[in-house]
């Protein structure tokens, strides 16, 4: 029986994370072929383990996909999301699979593969140790940008690297054409020379003859665990890289200065519809979202027990019904013992107030299974909130909580 293309395009659709059906539905006829692919080749992930096979050898796994793509390249345009993982943290969880721990600068495939490319959307390159860019080869360094270089890339996410200045950082970025959203994760921007916004020619030979690089106007910039001086100067000083006066979305998790994060919460303005804070050891520091006129959504992640509340209501304090009224979603998760945190009341007062009336959310994450009798007197101290039937509590710590990234906020426009 024949199905119409259209039919076949939406089951496919339907099916796109069952890859083993997938691969069963791309031998069932030719016209199911191409749609398959799409899907199966969509996101590629060279780590030690998948989401999809489970662990791996992210080496064997690169080489298998450059033998794929060399025998059949009509499916290198189906490739958009691309995830390498230096490093292989296998032995924690499957002793009895031996694979390599190093392997990226080491696979000669992995450099063939990055210049091979042509439609990445989202580059993550992630490592489980610390990555130094200057100890990189130089032919994997020009892979690299090359792969940053491609127009259909929107999404970077760097994770466990080490920079010796930002002139290093912005050298690499300075290929990219059209980045929209730029995340740091446990990254180090060290404070080499004067804080000059030149870019470091390490890997430039290539970007049209050294031509005047254009700012690219960043709509979501994530900070995680990021250590970096001049973050500031980087991202406001004349001749920046990027450009943040359209920024929408901003999550900033363990950063060192909390000065820096407010100048950047005034750069940006009523722009932002999105705001993400973890502070963690930060003193309370009394921003002033006011400012922030455009904001659809905050979400603040609380550790520590002696700040929590005050962090909560210093930043609700600071909401006006005349400036924030496009506020319709506010998340408060407390990732400490609740019978630790004082003023419940007093936070379910703030939400009772006129600046908070247009709330169509609010989400409040405990540390405390909800059976509990912790739980259950914070959700009582905040009964007002309650009657107003916008609030979701949930438990905080779960299973499905527990990696790194999920303890952090996150932000859904980019992120996968």
């Amino acid at each position: 029986m024949h199905l119409p293309q259209e039919l076949v395009d939406h089951i496919l659709d339907y099916l796109a994370d069952d890859h083993a059906t997938l691969r069963a539905c791309a031998r069932v006829s030719q016209p199911w072929l191409p749609s398959s692919r799409r899907h199966l080749f969509a996101k590629i992930s060279l780590k030690a383990t998948s989401p999809h096979n489970g662990p791996a050898d992210p080496q064997a796994r690169c080489q298998r996909l450059y033998k794929v793509l060399q025998r059949t390249p009509e499916v290198i345009t189906n490739i958009r999301t691309l995830e390498i993982c230096e490093g292989s943290p296998l032995h924690h969880h499957y002793s009895h699979f031996q694979g390599s721990t190093t392997w990226v600068t080491t696979e000669r495939t992995l450099t063939a593969l990055l210049r091979s490319l042509t439609n990445v959307r989202r580059f993550e390159f992630a490592a489980t140790s610390t990555l130094y860019w200057t100890l990189l080869p130089p032919t994997f360094q020009v892979a690299l940008c090359g792969l940053l270089s491609l127009p259909s890339l929107v999404y970077v996410r760097l994770h466990s690297w080490m920079f010796p200045n930002f002139a290093a950082l912005t050298g690499i970025l300075s290929h990219c054409r059209n980045l929209q959203a730029f995340a740091l994760s446990s990254t180090n921007v060290g404070a080499e020379g004067f804080p000059d916004l030149s870019v470091d020619t390490a890997c430039v030979q290539g970007n049209e003859g050294g031509a005047e690089v254009a700012p690219l106007p960043l709509e979501a910039l994530m900070l995680d665990f990021v250590t970096f001086p001049y973050l500031d100067h980087w991202l406001l000083g004349q001749g920046s890289l990027v450009d943040i006066r359209r920024l929408r979305e901003l999550r900033v998790a363990h950063f060192h200065d909390a000065h820096v994060v407010e100048t950047l919460l005034l750069a940006v303005g009523g722009s932002l519809e999105n705001f993400h804070l973890k502070p963690g050891s930060w003193n309370v520091h009394p921003f002033n979202l006011s400012h922030n006129s455009g904001l659809r959504s905050i979400r603040i992640t609380l550790d520590d027990p002696e700040t929590a509340m005050s962090w909560a209501t210093s930043i609700l304090t600071t909401l006006t019904a005349g400036c924030n009224t496009a506020l319709t979603s506010i998340g408060l998760e407390f990732y400490a013992d609740p019978k630790k945190i004082n003023g419940w009341a007093e936070l379910d007062a703030l939400f009772m107030r006129p600046a908070l009336a247009s709330l169509h959310q609010v989400e409040i994450g405990l540390f405390a299974i909800p059976a509990h009798v912790d739980f259950i007197s914070v959700k009582d101290e905040m009964r007002g909130l309650g009657k107003r039937e916008i609030v979701r509590w949930y438990q905080l710590g779960v299973k499905s909580q527990r990696s790194s990234r999920q303890l952090t906020p996150r932000i859904s426009t980019y992120e996968s």
